[in-house]
C-alpha cells in the first residue's frame, strides 16, 4: 500500500491527514491544536518570510494592508502579491505550508517522500486547482490523484458509522456545508451500490458566516462608536469583521442569557490604544443572532423542500458555522427531524478523509489530463442530472411495479386456486353431459373485488411505465442504473402476464356457460351417433362415428385403435421315452414376450391347421388368455399332446396370437414373429 499526504482543499484552508504503508490513518494537528494550515498571509516581522493564521483571516476581511487572501482566485489569475515578485502560489511556500507538511509526514510516518493525494472543495475553480497541483507536485511531491470530492468520503463515512443505515434505491442524502463566507448545499441521490450526485452545489452567498460572533462584534463596535466615533460609516463592516477573531475569547464565560463583559478592545487603525469595559446584553445578543440566522433557514428550507424528493435518509452538517449551537439547531429543525444527522467538526472530516484508502487508494491520474478529468466529472454530471431528478420517479415506480406484481399475482392465485378446483370438478360433470349439475358449479366461481381492484392497479402501473419508456432508454446507459431499469421492464411484462391470467379468469364462468349450451344443444345428435356406433361392427365405420361424436361431446371416446404390439413366439417339441424305453411322449414348449403393456386382452392360440381369426367358440384349437397390461415373458409353460386335446393325427401345429376376440380389435396391431409352426 502505497504512502501518501492527503489534502482536503477548502476555499480557506487546507486539512491534512497522512496514511502509512500498512494504510494506518495520522491526523494533522500543530503545536496549537490547529488542524488547519490557513491560506490567508501576512509578512513576519523581519520582512522576509510569512506567515499563515487565522488570524489573518480577519485582518484581511477588514481591510488591514499587509494582510492577503483569497487564494485560489489569485493562484487563477497568476497573480503577484501586491509590492513583491512573489506570486501568491508561491505563499504555500514562502509561508512554510510546505515546509510544515514535509517536516510533519517525516516525523510520524514516513520514511521516503510520500506521494499526494489532493482533494478540493468544489468551488474552487479548475484553473486554480491545476496550478496548485502543478506547484505542489514540483515541492512536496508526486501526485497521485486529484479527482475525488469530499461529498464521496463523507457520504461513505456516514454509512460506515451508521450501519443500520440501509439505503433503497432513490433514498437521499442532504449536505450542508460552510465554504469561506458561502453555504453550500447538494443532495446525493442512491443509486443501487453508491450515492450520486446529479447537480453542482447550490451556493449560498455570504450567508456562511459565524452569526453568533457576527452579532456579538457588531453590537461590541456600535456600542463603542456611540461614545468615541472613531470611523466613518465606509469603515464599519470591516471593523466588525476584524473585531470577529476577539469573539471567542468574549464569549468564553457565556451563559444563556446573561450580559457579556468586553475588555481589552482596541480598534483596527490603532492596536496600542485600549477603551474601558463595557457590558453586552445576553439577551439582545441572542435576539440579533436569531433575526440573522432566519433568512439563511428559510433559505435552507426551501432547497430542502425543493431537493429532497424521496426518503430522507440523513443530513451531513460541516465547517464553521455549525460550531454555533443556534444556527445547527435551526438547521436540523428544517432539515432533520428525525435527528438523522451528522455534524462533521475537523477531527472527524480528517477521519472522513480516511474513507480515500478504504474505497479509492487503487487511483491513479495523471496531471496531463487534470482538465480533461474535471470536464468529464461535469459532463457525467450532467448525464446523471436526468437519473437523479428522476430518482423519485424510478424509486415510485419501481415499487410500484413490484406492489402490483404482489397484489395481482396474490388475487390471481387466490381466485385462480378456487375456481380451477371447480372447474376440475366441472370437466368430470361434462365428460358424464351432466349439464345441470355443471351450471350449479359454474355458479359457485367468484371473480372478488380484490382481483378488479389489483388489475385496475396494475394497468396504471403500465401506463406509466409506458410514459416514462423514452426516460427509460435514455438513461439505461448508465451501469449504476441499469439493474432498477430492467427490474421496471421485467415487471411491467410479469404484469402483462398476470393481467392475461386475470382476464382469463374472469372470462371463465362465461366461457363454460357457452361451452355447456353448445354442447346440450348438440346431444342428441351425439346420443344418436354412439347408438350408430354401438351397432357398427367395421373398423372404418367406427371410425368415421367416433370423428363426429368428438365435435359433439366432451364425453371420452370409446377405443378402436390399439397400439401395435411387437413380440415373439418361440415353440419346441420335447419328445421323451416312456418307461423301459416302451412308447414316446411328446410335449411343446411355449414362450410368449411382448416389447410393451398389453392394451388389451390377448389370447395364444394353437391350431393343428391354418387359421385367420379365433375360432367361433374357440373350437379344435387350444388357447391361453393373457390379461391385459402384461408385458416382458407373459408365457412361459411344457403342454403335452394330450392336454391340448386336438385332433390325434395332426401332422402340424400352428401358434398365433391374437387380440381378445371380444375386444374388436384388428389382428394386424399384434406384430408377433418368431417360429409359431412345428411339425409333429
Amino acid at each position: 500500500m502505497a504512502k501518501y499526504i492527503q489534502l482536503y482543499l477548502d476555499t480557506d484552508f487546507i486539512l491534512p491527514i497522512g496514511v502509512g504503508d500498512s494504510g494506518n490513518i495520522n491526523k494533522y494537528i500543530d503545536q496549537q491544536a490547529s488542524r488547519r494550515l490557513w491560506l490567508y498571509f501576512s509578512r513576519t516581522t523581519n520582512n522576509v518570510i510569512f506567515d499563515s493564521t487565522e488570524s489573518n483571516r480577519a485582518n484581511f476581511v477588514a481591510g488591514r494592508e499587509g494582510f492577503y487572501g483569497d487564494f485560489w482566485m489569485h493562484i487563477e489569475n497568476g497573480d503577484k502579491v501586491p509590492g513583491e515578485s512573489y506570486k501568491y502560489i508561491e505563499l504555500l511556500d514562502l509561508s512554510r505550508i510546505i515546509s510544515k507538511l514535509r517536516d510533519w509526514s517525516n516525523e510520524t510516518i514516513f520514511t521516503e517522500t510520500p506521494e499526494v493525494v489532493l482533494n478540493f472543495s468544489t468551488v474552487i475553480p479548475v484553473k486554480a486547482r491545476k496550478v496548485f497541483a502543478a506547484y505542489l507536485e514540483e515541492k512536496l511531491g508526486k501526485i497521485r490523484s486529484y479527482s475525488i470530492e469530499l461529498n464521496n468520503m463523507l457520504s461513505s463515512k456516514v454509512l460506515y458509522d451508521n450501519q443500520t443505515l440501509s439505503p433503497s434505491f432513490g433514498d437521499q442524502l442532504l449536505i450542508i456545508q460552510s465554504a469561506g463566507y458561502d453555504i453550500l448545499m447538494s443532495t446525493l441521490t442512491w443509486c443501487g451500490d453508491q450515492f450520486m450526485q446529479g447537480d453542482e452545489s447550490f451556493r449560498l452567498r455570504k450567508k456562511g458566516g459565524e452569526y453568533l460572533k457576527e452579532a456579538l462584534a457588531k453590537m461590541v463596535v456600535d456600542r463603542y462608536e456611540q461614545s468615541y466615533h472613531m470611523l466613518l460609516p465606509a469603515q464599519l463592516e470591516n471593523e466588525y469583521h476584524y473585531q470577529m477573531q476577539f469573539t471567542d475569547e468574549w464569549l468564553k464565560e457565556r451563559k444563556g442569557d446573561e450580559d457579556i463583559w468586553i475588555d481589552n478592545f482596541h480598534y483596527s487603525n490603532n492596536l496600542a490604544k485600549f477603551y474601558p469595559p463595557i457590558q453586552i446584553d445576553g439577551k439582545q445578543l441572542n435576539l440579533i443572532e436569531r433575526d440573522s440566522i432566519r433568512n439563511t433557514i428559510n433559505d435552507v428550507s426551501k432547497y430542502y423542500r425543493k431537493n429532497i424528493v424521496n426518503k430522507h435518509l440523513h443530513t451531513i452538517l460541516v465547517g464553521d458555522v455549525f460550531k454555533e449551537e443556534v444556527f445547527l439547531k435551526d438547521c436540523v429543525s428544517v432539515t432533520s427531524s428525525d435527528s438523522k444527522y451528522t455534524f462533521f467538526n475537523d477531527n472527524a472530516l480528517q477521519e472522513a478523509l480516511g474513507r480515500y484508502n478504504v474505497k479509492y487508494s487503487y487511483l491513479e491520474e495523471d496531471l496531463v489530463n487534470l482538465e480533461r478529468i474535471f470536464r468529464d466529472k461535469a459532463n457525467e454530471r450532467s448525464r446523471i442530472s436526468a437519473y437523479v431528478h428522476n430518482a423519485e420517479i424510478l424509486a415510485s415506480l419501481s415499487d410500484g411495479v413490484q406492489s402490483a406484481i404482489r397484489e395481482i399475482d396474490s388475487a390471481v392465485y387466490t381466485v385462480n386456486k378456487r375456481n380451477m378446483d371447480l372447474k376440475t370438478s366441472w370437466e368430470s360433470l361434462m365428460r358424464q353431459s351432466k349439464f345441470d349439475n355443471a351450471s350449479e358449479l359454474i355458479a359457485q366461481m367468484s371473480i372478488s373485488d380484490e382481483l378488479t381492484k389489483s388489475k385496475n392497479h396494475s394497468l396504471d402501473i403500465l401506463k406509466k411505465i409506458e410514459r416514462k419508456n423514452a426516460l427509460l432508454i435514455e438513461i439505461q446507459q448508465l451501469q449504476d442504473v441499469r439493474p432498477i431499469i430492467e427490474a421496471i421492464i421485467n415487471g411491467g411484462q410479469r404484469l402483462r402476464e398476470l393481467n392475461a391470467k386475470a382476464d382469463d379468469l374472469k372470462n371463465l364462468p362465461g366461457t363454460l356457460r357457452a361451452t355447456i349450451q353448445k354442447y346440450r344443444a348438440l346431444y342428441p345428435q351425439y346420443k344418436e351417433f354412439r347408438q350408430q356406433f354401438d351397432m357398427e361392427t367395421t373398423l372404418v365405420g367406427r371410425r368415421t362415428l367416433v370423428d363426429k361424436m368428438k365435435e359433439l361431446t366432451m364425453e371420452t371416446m370409446p377405443v378402436i385403435d390399439i397400439e401395435v404390439i411387437k413380440g415373439n413366439v418361440s415353440v419346441k417339441l420335447i419328445s421323451k421315452s416312456g418307461f423301459l424305453g416302451m412308447g414316446v411322449k411328446k410335449s411343446i414348449d411355449l414362450k410368449l414376450v411382448l416389447d410393451k403393456p398389453l392394451p388389451c386382452r390377448g389370447v395364444l392360440v394353437v391350431s393343428p391347421k391354418v387359421i385367420s381369426c379365433i375360432p367361433e367358440g374357440r373350437i379344435g384349437v387350444y388357447t391361453i388368455d393373457v390379461d391385459k397390461g402384461k408385458e416382458n415373458t407373459v408365457i412361459e409353460l411344457n403342454v403335452d399332446l394330450q392336454t391340448l386335446g386336438l385332433e390325434k393325427n395332426a401332422k402340424s401345429l400352428f401358434i398365433r396370437f391374437w387380440p381378445h376376440e371380444d375386444e374388436k380389435v384388428p389382428i394386424n396391431r399384434f406384430d408377433i414373429s418368431g417360429s409359431g409352426t412345428i411339425i409333429l
